[in-house]
């Protein structure tokens, strides 16, 4: 029973493994939807992993190089496909031109796999950084799929928010931001409960308020769940570049 037991949650990672293989193929093939919807599915197993491991006490070395495995393919490779594959869009006129003037374009769709390299490096800080237990150091790889596959959608739906992905340099540019995000040193705040006093939880709640707020005027003003996730991913990475800049003046105070 014990065994069975220590092998939930390790079968839930191995979901979340599987839904990212899927995402890859359908980043690939241009089924944009697919690929976010399976991104999406392996953020939930990723969440249900880690919370499954933590209610049944099955903690494992195993488990733990195994979700991060997933991950990497889940988040790391998946969201940098769907990149890929939009760039190959944008600049299909310029490689149908011809070995010699539609090579050099065609290496630039290859660009947005930098996003799966920097999130194998975030990764493998992750696993071995212990300030990472209560908080993150850099853009937490979910959050860096989630909000790529957000934007790709928005992009193939033309939403005015995404008009700027229409050009294929700015998606060199989100794909070299992104990958900065994921390795640098940016403390970002993790959406972990600590107690349940404002005091202990003041970030955690002020953005679940700020999220509650976005939704409400998505709703309003009719602009899909989508934009409120875009938004959400944005002002996450906002708020937490705030509340560094804050403590930093705090700690400078004598």
């Amino acid at each position: 029973m014990k065994c069975i037991v220590r092998a939930i949650p390790n079968t839930i990672t191995v979901f979340n493994l599987l839904a990212g293989c899927m995402a890859i193929v359908f980043a690939l093939r241009g089924w944009t939807d697919f690929a976010v919807y399976c991104i999406f599915a392996a953020a939930v197993f990723d969440f249900c992993d880690g919370l499954s491991a933590r209610l049944l006490k099955a903690y494992s070395e195993l488990g733990k190089q195994l979700d991060s495995l997933a991950d990497m393919v889940s988040f790391g490779i998946a969201p940098a496909a769907l990149l890929h594959n939009k760039l190959n869009v944008l600049l299909s006129d310029r490689i149908t031109g011809g070995f010699d003037s539609g090579l050099v374009w065609e290496l630039w769709t290859f660009f947005p796999f930098i996003l799966a390299v920097f999130s194998a490096l975030r990764l493998a800080k992750f696993n071995i950084d212990d300030r990472q237990s209560h908080r993150f150091i850099g853009l937490p790889t979910p959050a860096c799929a989630l909000l790529t596959g957000v934007l790709v959608s928005l992009s193939v739906r033309g939403h005015w928010l995404a008009g700027w992905m229409e050009q294929w340099y700015s998606i060199i540019i989100l794909s070299a931001l992104l990958s900065a995000l994921l390795v640098c040193s940016l403390p970002m705040f993790a959406l972990k409960f600590k107690s349940l006093r404002w005091r202990d939880n003041k970030t955690v709640f002020i953005f679940i308020l700020l999220c509650l707020f976005i939704l409400f005027g998505a709703l309003i003003f009719r602009q899909g769940i989508l934009f409120a996730m875009a938004v959400i991913f944005f002002a996450y990475i906002c708020l937490s570049f705030i509340r560094s800049l804050f403590h930093k003046k705090i700690n400078k105070k004598p």
